[in-house]
């Protein structure tokens, strides 16, 4: 009979955490859209007017009104002009088809890639020639690898990755790591790992979409965008060296603290507000009761 109260009890205990669960990831959806504004879906959003900013040559389009600087730190992100071609290509979902390539000023390299380690470095790396973004004129190009370490993805990217450089020592080529400088994600709208993408005067020009990686494919898609030859066309190939960096193909489990954080927190709010339900009150009494009816079987036998 005990066995059974007691098993009935879990039961209930297990049931009851789980509805109480479900009533906290409900809630904290709902928190968010009452953040976000997005509470009411027949809720219409009224779109702001574009603001009519003019070039210096009085052009609106092919210009900027905001330095590389303020982009990386976020500032003035949300100004764009909506005949943009270059945000407009970059959104689109039909890869390589119909787009133009670009014109890159030459880059003394010495043939390796190169590690950014922080915002200021790749702030300077992305660095634009002045304020023209036309892609007929000439610009600063670069080439960067979003990864991250603990991704197996990326491990398999790294040694083709590493060899590139070699056969394009005239181009910025460099690698990230994503989820250290997560801010970054957002405005360059990476959803995955690895990207690899071009830019051309400090702004995103096209991602790599292709499911294969390999240094003869990396080779096609600069050459098609940026028009640059590759050096040693008949040496593109991965060495032993390149399996040994500067971009290691080894994948590197780490902990997220955070999500650890995260989910103590998520337990934490469920167990505050399980304690304050009635079904809380009701498994403490059945518990009790149970108790006290175990003592008096005993004292009876007794």
């Amino acid at each position: 009979m005990i066995f059974f109260k007691i098993l009935v009890l879990i039961v209930v205990v297990t049931f009851g955490m789980s509805i109480v669960t479900a009533i906290e990831l409900k809630g904290l959806q709902f928190l968010i859209k009452l953040i976000s504004g997005d509470f009411m879906e027949s809720k219409k959003k009224i779109e702001a007017p574009t603001p009519n900013i003019k070039s210096p040559n009085g052009n609106i389009r092919g210009y900027t009104t905001y330095s590389f600087i303020d982009r990386i730190v976020n500032q003035n992100s949300k100004i764009c002009l909506r005949d943009d071609d270059l945000l407009t290509e970059l959104n689109d979902t039909k890869p390589y088809v119909g787009r133009k390539s670009v014109k890159c000023i030459p880059f003394k390299g010495n043939g390796t890639l190169l590690m950014i380690d922080s915002i200021k470095e790749l702030a300077l790396l992305l660095q634009p020639n002045g304020n023209s973004t036309k892609r007929t004129e000439p610009g600063n190009c670069a080439l960067i690898l979003f990864y991250t370490k603990s991704c197996p993805g990326s491990a398999m990217v790294a040694p083709h990755f590493n060899a590139l450089p070699r056969q394009f020592p005239n181009l910025k080529i460099a690698a990230i790591d994503a989820l250290k400088h997560y801010s970054l994600n957002s405005d360059f709208g990476i959803i995955g790992l690895p990207t690899i993408m071009i830019f051309h005067q400090g702004r995103p020009l096209v991602k790599y979409n292709e499911t294969s990686y390999s240094v003869k494919n990396f080779i096609k898609f600069i050459h098609r965008y940026t028009n640059l030859e590759a050096y040693k066309l008949n040496a593109a190939y991965v060495t032993s060296d390149d399996f040994n960096g500067p971009l290691s193909n080894k994948v590197v489990y780490e902990r997220d603290i955070w999500l650890w954080v995260a989910w103590l927190f998520i337990i934490a709010c469920a167990c505050y507000y399980f304690s304050r339900s009635r079904l809380y009150n009701q498994i403490v009494e059945m518990i009790k009761r149970t108790w006290r009816e175990s003592e008096a079987q005993h004292e009876h036998q007794n």
